[in-house]
């Protein structure tokens, strides 16, 4: 049910008014009945809030501009004051009081969306990993929620819709194409809103995006959602930001292992180290969220001993093509044939050290 206007503008009024902040407003909204009687009464009661802040609420121009750039809000949004307001985000910490929106808002109400986050930069590793659990992902219930950024994010919001799962987009700048953030992910927005997934805000339509927004825009990503999976991030990054969060929150962490001497994999492996779960398939989201799925387990089979072979050793560690022609006892141009044939078939490639390593 939605609130009425005017308790929503006076607390859009109370979220202008800087260093008062959304935790001071809720705890004062629980003594309280309403934001506009709590108007009333912190006008009638300067010691409540201070002079300083006292001093705006009586300002006519801060009052009348706050008033006409509510009334002209020409986009949807809940508050905090909605009963359509999802009640994960409402429990944590500092939640936000109004979050804005384009698409399917109903979304929110399911119990089942499960946060993807992660670095701008890609590897093969990553996005294969997310790959074969996307795989697996399609035909539940699942929502996935990711924040538009360039890399894990936009692979997220990609894969969710290509596997049609519904998917909502958090992010930190406000949603007026004009100012969207980042603007060569428009088009995927539009997409993600075509096909039934969600754009939200706590930024309003022609906000332009501000470094102190990430921040703000990642709890929201940890908060919405029961449990958070960190793909990748270096060890002080806007992924583990929101990681903490998820902590914080008492929510469920997963996290890819990755290799020990990669700057990408440092922020999941620390967060293993601190206890939170490990993730390599779809099977360990099932488990949180209490899902079935019968899961097809795929084993690669060979008709050739060589290829065979390979690929046996690749599974152990990555190798040159001359070392592992060695390993085979025969010829360059043997081994390079029989390459080939493999990654045809997409089992084996060469990574950036000039080795041969398994898709």
């Amino acid at each position: 049910m939605k609130s009425d206007f005017e308790n929503n503008y006076y607390l859009f009024l109370f979220s202008k008014i800087q260093g008062l902040g959304s935790k001071n407003i809720l705890k004062l909204l629980e003594k309280f009945p309403s934001p506009k009687e709590l108007y009333k009464i912190l006008l009638a009661n300067p010691k409540i809030l201070g002079d300083k802040l006292n001093h705006i609420l009586q300002d006519k121009n801060f009052l009348s501009q706050t008033k006409e750039y509510f009334r002209n809000l020409d986009e949807k949004y809940i508050s905090i004051l909605d009963s359509a307001y999802p009640q994960n985000l409402k429990n944590i910490y500092d939640p936000p009081l109004f979050l804005f929106y384009q698409g399917n808002v109903d979304l929110l109400k399911s119990p089942n969306l499960v946060t993807i986050v992660g670095s701008r930069t890609t590897t093969d590793y990553h996005r294969h990993v997310l790959k074969n659990i996307f795989k697996d992902l399609c035909d539940t219930p699942l929502v996935i929620v990711s924040g538009l950024a360039v890399g894990i994010d936009t692979f997220s919001h990609r894969l969710a819709l290509d596997h049609n799962l519904a998917t909502i987009a958090v992010l930190g700048s406000g949603l007026n194409k004009y100012v969207l953030y980042p603007h060569e992910n428009i088009k995927l927005a539009q997409e993600i809103i075509a096909k039934g997934g969600l754009l939200i805000s706590e930024q309003s339509s022609n906000t332009k995006t501000q470094l102190y927004h990430f921040p703000k825009r990642n709890r929201i990503l940890a908060g919405l959602s029961k449990a958070t999976v960190v793909i990748s991030g270096a060890q002080k990054s806007g992924t583990l930001i929101t990681a903490q969060v998820a902590i914080d929150e008492g929510r469920e962490v997963l996290a890819l292992p990755g290799n020990i001497n990669l700057r990408l994999s440092q922020g999941p492996n620390k967060l293993i180290k601190q206890g939170a779960a490990i993730i390599d398939c779809a099977e360990d989201i099932f488990k949180i969220y209490n899902l079935n799925k019968d899961l097809k387990i795929s084993k690669t089979l060979f008709k050739n001993k060589y290829h065979a072979k390979i690929y046996s050793t690749l599974q152990t560690e990555p190798m040159k093509l001359v070392e592992l022609t060695n390993l085979l006892g025969v010829s360059i141009a043997d081994t390079s044939s029989l390459i080939s044939e493999m990654e045809i078939r997409g089992l084996i490639k060469l990574n950036n050290l000039n080795q041969l390593e398994i898709i």
